[in-house]
């Protein structure tokens, strides 16, 4: 047999000696120590009963100073077995000493025991025993020889008999299985038989050997089934290498498609759709790579119109093509109401189903094509289209799946820049009206001057600035009598008149604020003016209204004069006062000139 090294009687041999071994060495172990343990525990009993047998007999004896019994008593002590010295030590320093002297009582050799000498019940010396350690080392040597060599013969018997029943029983009849399997060849396949010294034995090996019997006339049986399998499966081989390869392209196809749309779809979530149309240019090129085909274009509707928004072809000639006649829109239009995918691999295919279709068609020259309506909901924005013109189109499920997501891409960048687009134009709409409003909110809606809001707003600036400021209050003199003479709608005319008159006047500097405060009441706020410039004003304003010789029958003047009161705030005092305190001021002013006949002007030049 070969590989003896690692036959299983080999290691069978090498399991049971070490087993036994181990137990052997075990048990002896086991013994020593019980022997080595069962002496201590005898010599130490034997040495206490003699010891505490003669304790009473010392202690008399050390008490009464009997030096001669003592040694009588200490010399039979130690002339025990295993004992090697006796030392007496009384308290008042006496010491007797026999055999080995225990120095400093840490002899390797010696194992001691203590016994307290007591006369009276008062301790008068220590009576310490030593037992000598090598004598019993010696005796258990002793018993080991004779353990050892015992155990080892009837452990060398047990190995010779198991190892001889486990060659008759099994390693002879695994060398003949072996020898049975050494001699089968799966290429030819001889008739061969397990010998039926295996097989006889109704036992494990015995079963294992029939088996084998069996299993090799299967592989004998099987063995012409499988060469006819074998072509076959190489048929197959062949056939499953083609389909690997077509598989290995589609994906790799598929990988470049994958790539590609990540690509677009993230420069589609960064485009600037002012600039989208370079974008589109762009994108179609790629896409007519990648999917191998002539023109690739993308087709927006507006109204039942359509026009190419991008194209893209390698034709020499592309760039001659026009927009979509309305015919054709109308054609693609009402094709994608219900539909969102249209793929035409040969154009010819609707010759005779589709005449209108085939015609609009041929009429841009296109041979085959695939076309993605992109949608808002139900409406139709435009087309991805990708056509053919020399040759009918190959087109695939996958291809059409790909296509159909990067349509998707597409349709959502279009209708973000048509949202942005109906954004900004809301946004346009909604400053335009804010502006109207504003101007409505801060207008007088008869005379066109600033309401009281803005001139409120603007006091109230101005008074936290360091500048001087002069305040004009405005009032048409018996204004309610002329409109219960004239009539409101007169009256409104005639306030009408005023305010263009000081609006025009060319009286008031630029940075002033004219404003209709009240039914016939005005003011104006002017900056950086000093007292004697504002009361030249409000004079001039007054004789530039009563120069408009509007009639007022009602009036002392015979016609409409203004009353004016003003207030100079110079530079520390405008901080001091707030929007009520000037405003009473001014109006103080105004009564004042009332007062005074109308058609006058009063003003407060107090710096306090």
């Amino acid at each position: 047999m070969k590989f003896r090294n690692h036959s299983i009687s080999h290691r069978m041999t090498l399991t049971i000696i070490g087993v036994s071994s181990f137990f052997a060495v075990l048990t002896m172990l086991i013994q020593l120590i019980w022997n080595y343990q069962e002496s201590i525990d005898k010599t130490t009993a034997d040495i206490r009963e003699y010891s505490e047998s003669i304790l009473p007999t010392v202690a008399k004896s050390l008490w009464d100073v009997d030096h001669g019994l003592l040694s009588d008593l200490l010399s039979g002590l130690g002339m025990m077995p295993m004992v090697a010295s006796v030392n007496l030590e009384s308290v008042d320093g006496v010491t007797i000493q026999m055999g080995k002297s225990i120095e400093a009582h840490h002899d390797a050799n010696q194992t001691l025991f203590y016994y307290p000498v007591k006369y009276q019940d008062q301790q008068i010396g220590m009576l310490i025993v030593g037992l000598d350690t090598n004598k019993l080392y010696y005796e258990l040597w002793q018993q080991l020889i004779f353990i050892v060599l015992g155990n080892g013969f009837k452990t060398l018997i047990m190995i010779y008999l198991i190892l001889t029943l486990v060659r008759l029983l099994v390693t002879n009849r695994l060398s003949a299985l072996e020898r049975f399997a050494n001699q089968i060849n799966l290429n030819s396949l001889p008739k061969l038989n397990v010998p039926m010294s295996v097989m006889q034995r109704p036992d494990e090996i015995g079963y294992v050997a029939q088996s084998l019997q069996a299993m090799y006339q299967r592989i004998r049986n099987d063995l012409a089934i499988n060469k006819r399998q074998q072509r076959a499966l190489q048929q197959q081989q062949n056939q499953l290498a083609r389909l690997v390869d077509e598989r290995t392209q589609e994906l790799n196809w598929q990988s470049k498609a994958n790539q590609l749309l990540a690509e677009i779809s993230l420069q589609f979530l960064t485009t600037d759709t002012s600039k989208l149309d370079e974008s589109l240019v762009e994108v179609c090129r790629r896409i007519g790579n990648l999917f191998d085909v002539e023109r690739v274009s993308i087709i927006e509707f507006t109204q039942q119109q359509a026009r190419y928004r991008s194209f893209w072809s390698c034709e020499p000639q592309a760039d001659l093509v026009q927009d979509i006649p309305v015919d054709i829109a109308a054609v693609l239009a009402q094709k994608f109401t219900s539909e969102s995918t249209l793929v035409i691999e040969s154009v010819d295919e609707l010759a005779n189903d589709s005449p209108e279709e085939y015609r609009a068609l041929c009429s841009v020259g296109i041979c085959s094509i695939a076309a993605y309506a992109i949608k808002n909901n139900n409406q139709l924005l435009g087309l991805l289209s990708l056509s053919m013109v020399s040759r009918p189109l190959n087109w695939s499920v996958q291809k059409k799946v790909m296509l159909t997501q990067f349509a998707a891409a597409l349709n959502e960048l279009l209708l973000r820049e048509e949202k942005e687009r109906q954004m900004l134009s809301l946004q346009q709409a909604l400053v335009s009206v804010n502006t109207q409003l504003r101007v409505m909110a801060e207008t007088d809606e008869l005379t066109g001057l600033s309401n009281r809001r803005p001139f409120t707003q603007t006091l109230e600036v101005l008074l936290q600035q360091r500048a001087p400021i002069g305040l004009l209050m405005l009032d048409i003199d018996y204004f309610k009598s002329y409109n219960d003479t004239y009539g409101h709608l007169e009256g409104d005319e005639a306030l009408r008149h005023v305010a263009q008159a000081l609006m025009q006047s060319g009286i008031l500097p630029q940075d002033s604020l004219l404003a209709r405060i009240g039914g016939e009441e005005f003011a104006i706020i002017l900056e950086h003016i000093t007292p004697i410039q504002l009361e030249a004003i409000a004079n001039q304003l007054c004789y530039q209204v009563a120069a408009l010789d509007i009639p007022h029958r009602s009036s002392p003047k015979g016609k409409i004069t203004l009353s004016i009161g003003g207030v100079f705030l110079p530079l520390d005092t405008a901080k001091k006062l707030t929007l009520s305190e000037v405003l009473r001021r001014a109006d103080i002013c105004l009564y004042r000139a009332k007062d005074q006949g109308r058609n006058t002007v009063v003003i407060d030049s107090n710096r306090n």
